[in-house]
């Protein structure tokens, strides 16, 4: 029996379970992660296309690639809550966890699952690293756009705040007020 398979007979055993359905559950958890990992690279790619709209000034993209971050958000938001449940039918800890399942399995990770681990923790970083960068662009941005129109609407002098004597023609009978029902 290799150690895999002897990790997953143990956490099996530790379950009560049967060794093939711990088995299956174990790679279910592997793909899961591996789809997740998937999608966390598909929002990676929205950011970079969401700043290159910046960068470009092409609304249309910006207003795209939004929809696209929304729409890889909500598959994240279902991919986590797969990989919650999958983990959930294999530790008996709550919260279950990867580090849970360790301590069941004896200690480690079988290897194609802790790979499958470390492939979302590192798009996991790599994103939230994008995701920083986008932060503080559309920021400047919003903050360049809000000056520009700061700019554009304020006069080079103030109004005065009251009316000066030839401001008003006196022959201006005073105005009218109409009381009407509509």
């Amino acid at each position: 029996m290799t150690a895999q398979g002897a990790t997953m007979t143990m956490a099996a055993d530790a379950r009560g379970g049967d060794g093939a359905r711990r088995d299956e559950a174990l790679a279910e958890l592997a793909r899961a992660l591996t789809r997740e990992a998937g999608v966390v690279r598909d929002l990676r790619e929205a950011l970079l296309r969401q700043r290159a709209g910046v960068a470009a000034d092409a609304v249309a993209d910006v207003h795209v690639s939004c929809d696209d971050i929304a729409r890889v958000l909500v598959t994240l938001d279902s991919a986590r809550r797969h990989r919650a449940t999958v983990l959930g039918s294999l530790v008996r800890e709550t919260p279950a966890t990867l580090e849970a399942l360790a301590r069941e399995l004896g200690g480690s990770l079988p290897p194609e699952l802790a790979e499958a681990a470390l492939a979302l923790r590192r798009e996991a970083e790599a994103t939230a690293g994008e995701a920083a960068v986008n932060r503080t662009v559309l920021q400047r941005t919003v903050e360049a756009g809000e000056a520009f129109l700061q700019a554009l609407f304020t006069s080079t002098t103030p109004p005065d705040p009251v009316y000066r004597h030839g401001d008003r023609r006196e022959d201006e009978a005073a105005g009218f007020l109409l009381d009407r029902k509509v």
